[in-house]
């Protein structure tokens, strides 16, 4: 054994850190945001680094959330990261546009939201169970435009939501380059329960990030992604089910496998994010946005149905729970019906000739009081659409 290495080996075999309070990662998310620091703030930086440089990933669930720095300058991401940044064309291309994959909105950019052009947004919260597979996707497409230096925060969402315990990281603390576009992470709450019933608060968006959020997304749908202000995604754009027992060096190994559920999941919402991050290049275009998958993901963004259904329903609606079944039933219940009206809205087609549909959303409503059955708290799903039919007669519809 190496000198050095018996001079770590009793600093890897100490405990982690324990977690930083929730002021004290507020006040390093408002750190994050400044544009300009003082010489100081940067000094005190280094001495935040320097005190977790002892600390190592492990490739494993996790138990709790920790925060783990690499014991070099140059910070080096956990394998499962690496996976995920490096899912190769080839797999992508093999993937294609699974028909229970989502397509991104197109939205009309305003002077309002004009801030967030040339910007990929996401808010989030630790919690979330859909946050937690929307962040794998859009690691995977990220890391064909530009590279992350710093993913360390690895949680787990609630363990009383649906799909509970689901494994994933914060966006706290990500440094991502890019000769593209900025990438704006914010995770709004984390995943410890505060006594009110809801979880602590973590960081606070941007003013750019909340007219945006409150324009495209009144709801409060999370996560939210906005595509530099032409795109965005409501939601998670598959179902987490497909990360249920899965490990954070299973989910990243799994990624390259093309038949993998993990990798029709988060790789088919990958190669919508990719067209949609396309359209942000300016000047020299990267490889991946020539793509067969990019290339039909780009047309299938023009009208936002799925290319590559032939039915109208492949699936069954889930049955509502009965009304005095517990919050985590209903919550679960309102998953499976999110995940069904996806796959209904990818699988849409007209059955009248000569009608044509030009777009298909899925939004969701939290009810404040008792509707029909479901109870207050629980979120309700539906599906809008707009289309034509004929040359000028234009409908509008909704499930």
């Amino acid at each position: 054994m190496s000198q050095l290495t018996r001079l770590s080996r009793a600093l890897i075999d100490e405990p982690l850190a324990p977690r930083p309070s929730v002021e004290t990662l507020r006040t390093r998310s408002r750190r994050r945001h400044q544009r300009h620091r003082s010489v100081g703030a940067g000094m005190l930086a280094l001495i935040v680094v320097g005190a977790f440089s002892i600390s190592k990933i492990e490739d494993s669930s996790p138990s709790s959330r920790n925060f783990t720095k690499a014991t070099t300058a140059n910070i080096q991401l956990a394998s499962y990261y690496l996976a995920a940044g490096a899912v190769p064309n080839s797999t992508l291309e093999a993937v294609g546009l699974p028909p229970t994959v989502a397509v991104p909105t197109k939205i009309t950019p305003s002077l309002f939201t004009v801030a967030t052009n040339g910007v990929v947004s996401y808010v989030g919260a630790e919690y979330c169970p859909y946050c937690a597979i929307q962040r794998w996707a859009l690691l995977v497409a990220l890391s064909k435009f530009g590279s992350f230096t710093s993913l360390d925060g690895r949680v787990l969402s609630s363990s009383t939501d649906a799909y509970p315990g689901l494994a994933s990281w914060s966006f706290i603390g990500a440094k991502y380059t890019s000769a593209y576009f900025t990438f704006d992470p914010t995770e709004v709450s984390s995943s410890t329960p505060n006594a009110g019933g809801g979880y602590q608060p973590l960081e606070r968006m941007t003013a750019a990030q909340q007219r945006a959020f409150h324009k495209y997304n009144p709801q409060a749908v999370l996560p939210f992604v906005d595509i530099g202000n032409h795109y965005i995604t409501l939601g998670a754009s598959a179902s987490p089910s497909v990360l249920e027992g899965l490990t954070l060096g299973q989910i990243g190994g799994d990624l390259s496998n093309p038949k993998s559920t993990v990798a029709q999941a988060i790789d088919g919402t990958a190669n919508y994010l990719i067209a949609a991050l396309c359209t942000m290049v300016q000047g020299n275009t990267p490889s991946i946005c020539s793509v067969m998958a990019t290339k039909v993901a780009s047309k299938a963004l023009g009208r936002g149905v799925s290319p590559t259904s032939k039915t109208s329903h492949a699936a069954v609606a889930p049955t509502q729970p009965p009304t005095n079944a517990p919050m985590s039933v209903w919550n679960k219940w309102s998953a499976e019906m999110h995940a069904f009206l996806l796959t209904s809205a990818a699988n849409f087609r007209a059955t009248k000739s000569g009608c044509a549909v030009t777009s298909i959303d899925v939004t969701g409503e939290k009810l404040t009081k008792p509707l029909f059955g479901v109870p207050a708290g629980v979120t309700e799903w539906s599906i809008s659409l707009t289309g034509s039919c004929g040359p000028q007669k234009q409908v509008n519809g909704g499930l």
